[in-house]
């Protein structure tokens, strides 16, 4: 017999369930059958039968079409244990027949798209074709039967009739409507074997069955009992009640039959339209009905709603007296971003939490339409939180291809064989440890290989001929066999000499141990290369299989973490095998095809984790919607929710719609409804009602500007705001806004760094705590030796040098990125590099050239001729630089210079080279920036206090500005104590010397600029602006001086006393 329940509360309805179950079935080792929408629904069961009875086991949940297929099996003979015709298996079998001709004239819309001949595409097709048929099975039985009479089901049906029988004669086995037939005709002759059925079934909670699943129910009915329990938003007979849209149609079309028509509660009629068709199908089996309903008492807002929907009020209808203002049990939150959302949901949540102290994470559902979107940010929000306010979460309904690093780096190694190889992607390849681990690499090597490949100007390509398979000239610069080769040579002959060896310029980089690296590197590449040979060839779906699960050997070494990633990669291509051979596909497919398989397999939402503690993250699917004391719907966004899928052009049931066919926009509908008569306590509803861009207003989902429009025209709360205003927050752009910490304000929040923020803005005057609040205690005696390399550095930045050296502070800067694209002009720094090997080459007299052919083997160049014209242009400025160094140079070149100069227990030790008797004469394309001018003048104080007698301590050094001249400085000495002095000084203490800032404000200075002009100067070069870089946005300025405001008296004094004799000293011409 078949038995309807009806609910507005699944609690009662699994009470049902239990007192049914209490009673055993006549065999106690028979499992308990039990048919849900999704596993999420059987869990939540699982639960709840288990509080109930004490124990929930040997208990089978299945879902509806499982359940039907396997009834099926019971009551006839010669059921296959699977069904032929599935979606999947169709689309393989659909795939393979569009690839061959279609001669029939019917065909040629199909003809006419398959004429590009793109296999992805075909295939793509296919399973459109196959999810069509699968409907019309299902939902249009009859089309299936007259297809098979070869006759017209429905107007345009021609090719899909044929090609419907064609896929018929291949299975060879009874589909769906086959054996729909062949029940009824076996229960007409007596030839069923009701002995096999259990002695019941119960199906709990579904939103929807299809037409044939309802006739078979009914069938097996008569043989067992079949317990239906339903989910019923509304008590009493609402079938006929139609919302106000279907209303205003009926007028149009007949104003007489329009006035038998009830319109019953906007929500229920307007939101409830696919729970209407699917009871009207069932009561069309007359079955007996036990309603168990449950009117909540109207004492807040989200309960007078309930019971509005209930009892099926008009809206006219519904109580009017005032609702309470401190009434929170249905809030509407708007933001700018979802990242806003979730930091605003976290601070409610804990407002409840410290409100409700009997509230738990468990007692809260949260549910999103797109989670792929949300999901990083719930992460971030909720995941990573330092401080006390964590709160326990579960994230479920991520697929892998989402969740999984593995499974996105496998994807793209797939993708990445027979490409250009861009060196940025295929490092980035190495980064995650499943990878690097088993080429031998760890993770500090990655800084190193980054390094090589950026020196060797690796670009992309793998060598000369794979670059003229895209239609560029065969030549082997900046690819991956000529950087690699060049490495490998340099190890092999180490040195710096720039001599071509076979067309190679050696790179000497690799030293010592650092070989096992680069031959770690070099494996790495040879297995990517060869990936290419293995997977870009058509195969069979068998060869197929081997190829990913070699692959999988051959780059993944799993630990704990990532086994079952991999492992996912394995289960997905076995799947998909297994589906092509059930299909009986025999032909081959390419790359392509199996990554977008491997896609969409890994694509699917794992619900494994719903239920699993904490406050519940999901997706907003059917039925999803179960009883929470507190229910949230973020991301309610207009277009995103309800989901609306457009039929393809070809769907015959597109225009004929029929009560009982699925929507998935009226399932979304229903679910909101559902959702709506689940929550307990508290409704929670947020979207990104604000663009982050320019605050202009953007509108929520249509479903929920019919609950505010709903809430308008029922109640009221007070006389200047809409109930819909009053229950909605708009919340500010960024989090620490003052608001939020503001007494008496509706707004709040628990971030302590928020409220610090908001503060900070509030007190702009209150200035941060010094870095350093008191001196350093003096380094121990071993910091008074001094290398006259460690003093230059420090003077190109003392606060760096006091932080990484004393203090042990690096802060790490981002690794700049690789770049792909092959050299089409010379950077700033590359231009100078090349311009003083070019003035040293023209120096020793090579020819331009073996020049050419080395800066080519180097690989900055510009290809072809473009790269010529620069070389070109640069070698005769190297020809000028070159003819005034030689007119310049008139001493003679003496063996370096040893610096060893004490001061107060300071001592400086050193060597000066490059030196002639008539001083040091250098040069550089660039100009000369002040860090460097910085070092000149150190070493030019040094070389005054260290040279012999027969050395004239001059510097000269030309660059694009001009001759720059130091003049022999006759109190060298005083000033190199001043500057040693200094540097013991900034080992204790950040000193506030900055090379551009600094040499602004003295430039000004000399030139007998008043103070404050001479400050001007200095900001601007500090804090940047239209004068360009801001020498402030050094991070260890910032750390050292939070502030920026320390261009001060000491400043002003410390860099008179550091740049004014060396802008003195200098000569420009």
């Amino acid at each position: 017999m078949l038995h309807l329940y009806h609910s507005n509360r699944l609690e009662r309805l699994a009470e049902q369930l239990a007192d049914i179950l209490v009673v055993p079935l006549g065999n106690p080792l028979t499992a308990e059958t039990l048919v849900v929408q999704h596993q999420g629904m059987g869990r939540w069961l699982s639960l709840e039968l288990a509080q109930r009875l004490g124990i929930c086991a040997n208990t089978n949940f299945l879902l509806p079409a499982g359940f039907i297929w396997q009834l099926l099996r019971k009551l006839l003979d010669d059921v296959p244990e699977l069904d032929r015709y599935q979606p999947a298996q169709n689309q393989w079998w659909l795939f393979e027949r569009l690839g061959k001709p279609l001669s029939e004239s019917c065909f040629s819309p199909l003809n006419n798209y398959l004429q590009t001949d793109d296999e992805l595409m075909r295939f793509q097709l296919a399973g459109e074709i196959a999810n069509c048929f699968d409907q019309y099975l299902v939902y249009r039985p009859e089309w299936i039967r007259a297809w098979q009479r070869r006759e017209v089901a429905a107007p345009g049906d021609g090719w899909q009739a044929l090609l419907w029988q064609e896929l018929q004669a291949s299975r060879r086995g009874k589909h769906w409507v086959d054996l729909q037939h062949q029940l009824h005709e076996a229960a007409a002759t007596g030839a069923l074997h009701s002995e096999r059925l259990p002695g019941r079934v119960c199906l709990f909670a579904l939103t929807s069955l299809s037409p044939g699943y309802l006739d078979i129910l009914h069938a097996a009915s008569q043989w067992m009992d079949i317990h239906l329990f339903i989910l019923n938003p509304a008590e009493g007979y609402w079938m006929d009640l139609v919302s106000e849209k279907e209303h205003s149609q009926r007028e149009l079309a007949s104003k007489t039959d329009a006035l038998y028509l009830d319109q019953g509660n906007s929500l229920l009629t307007s939101l409830g339209g696919q729970g209407r068709d699917f009871f009207s199908l069932m009561t069309a089996y007359d079955p007996g009905s036990w309603d168990v309903f449950i009117t909540p008492e109207p004492d807040t807002l989200l309960h007078r709603i309930q019971r509005d929907i209930l009892l099926s009020y008009l809206d006219d209808q519904a109580e009017l007296s005032p609702l309470d203002p401190n009434d929170r049990s249905i809030e509407i939150h708007v933001c700018h971003s979802p990242m806003r959302e979730l930091e605003v949901l976290h601070d409610q949540l804990l407002d409840r939490f410290r409100l409700d102290p009997s509230l738990q994470p468990t007692d809260i559902l949260v549910m999103m339409p797109d989670m792929d979107t949300y999901a990083p940010y719930i992460e971030v929000v909720f995941g990573e939180s330092n401080e006390l306010a964590a709160i326990p979460y579960t994230l479920s309904d991520r697929s892998q291809i989402n969740e999984s690093p593995v499974v996105a780096l496998f994807l793209q190694l797939l993708t990445l064989a027979g490409g250009r190889y861009p060196v940025d992607q295929i490092i980035s390849l190495l980064e995650p440890p499943v990878l690097h681990r088993r080429f031998g690499l760890e993770e500090s090597d990655l800084t190193r290989i980054h390094h090589w490949v950026e020196l060797v100007a690796i670009r992309w390509g793998r060598d000369g001929s794979d670059r003229a398979a895209f239609g560029l000239p065969v030549t082997g610069q900046n690819s991956w066999q000529m950087g690699l080769d060049r490495l490998l040579l340099g190890y092999a002959f180490p040195g710096e000499g720039d001599e071509l060896f076979n067309g190679l310029l050696p790179c000497a980089e690799v030293e010592g141990s650092e070989a096992q690296i680069l031959g770690h590197l070099h494996s790495f590449i040879s297995a990517l290369f060869d990936l290419e040979e293995q997977i870009l060839s058509s195969a069979h779906m068998h060869v197929w299989k081997d190829r990913i699960n070699n692959v999988i050997d051959r780059f993944f070494d799993p630990d704990e973490e990532t086994v079952d990633q991999v492992q996912a990669l394995r289960s997905a291509i076995a799947r998909i095998v297994e589906t092509a051979t059930q299909a009986e596909f025999q032909g081959t497919v390419t790359r392509e095809l199996i990554i977008s398989q491997l896609r969409q397999q890994l694509s699917v939402p794992a619900s494994g984790r719903f239920l699993g503690g904490g406050v519940n993250f999901c997706a907003l699917t059917p039925m999803r919607a179960l009883p929470f004391r507190v229910i949230c719907m973020i991301g309610m966004n207009d277009t995103v929710f309800p989901r609306d899928r457009q039929p393809v052009g070809f769907d015959l049931m597109a225009n004929s719609h029929r009560v009982g066919d699925r929507s998935r926009r009226a399932d979304d509908r229903y679910l909101f409804l559902e959702t709506l008569i689940s929550v307990r306590e508290q409704l929670y509803i947020s979207y990104t009602g604000r663009d982050i861009r320019d605050n202009s207003p953007l509108p929520p989902s249509v479903l929920v500007s019919e609950l505010m429009d709903y809430l308008d025209a029922t109640y009221e709360l007070s006389a200047e705001h809409s109930v819909s205003a009053c229950l909605t927050t708009q919340h500010p752009l960024q989090p620490f806004n003052a608001r939020y910490f503001k007494p008496d304000s509706r707004y709040f929040s628990y971030s302590q760094s928020n409220c610090l923020g908001a503060e900070a803005l509030l007190h702009p005057s209150i200035k941060p705590a010094p870095f350093l609040p008191k001196a350093l205690s003096e380094p121990d005696e071993t910091w008074r030796h001094i290398e006259l390399n460690q003093l230059i550095g420090f003077y190109l930045n003392p606060v760096r040098y006091l932080l990484s050296r004393r203090l042990g502070i690096n802060i790490a800067t981002d690794q700049a990125l690789l770049e792909r694209r092959d050299p089409f002009e010379l950077d700033y720094f590359e231009q100078g590099e090349l311009f003083v090997r070019l003035v040293q080459g023209t120096l020793t007299d090579l020819d331009r050239n073996t020049l050419l052919s080395v800066e080519r083997a180097r690989g900055v160049l510009p290809h072809g001729v473009t790269g010529e014209i620069a070389f070109d242009g640069l070698v005769d400025t190297a020809k000028h630089y070159a003819a005034v160094l030689t007119s310049l140079r008139k001493g003679q070149q003496i063996s370096p210079l040893s610096v060893d100069h004490t001061h107060d227990r300071l001592r400086l030790v050193g060597r000066l080279e490059q030196i002639q008797t008539d001083g040091v004469l250098g040069y550089s394309y660039n100009r000369l920036p002040d860090t460097r001018l910085l070092g000149l003048w150190i070493r030019h104080l040094v070389l005054n206090v260290s040279a012999a007698s027969d050395v004239i301590p001059v510097t000269r050094w030309l660059s694009q500005d001009g001759l720059l001249t130091f003049y022999p400085v006759p109190e060298a000495i005083t000033l190199l104590n001043e500057l040693l002095d200094l540097y013991w000084q900034g080992l204790m203490q950040p000193i506030p010397l900055f090379p551009k800032s600094s040499r602004a404000y003295v430039t000004h200075l000399l030139q007998d600029k008043p103070r404050e002009s001479c400050l001007k100067g200095a900001y601007e070069r500090w804090f940047g602006g239209f004068a360009g870089y801001a020498e402030y946005d050094n991070p260890y300025y910032r750390l050292a001086f939070s502030d920026g405001e320390v261009l001060n008296e000491q400043f002003e004094a410390i860099s008179e006393r550091v740049f004014g004799p060396l802008i003195s000293a200098m000569e420009m011409r």
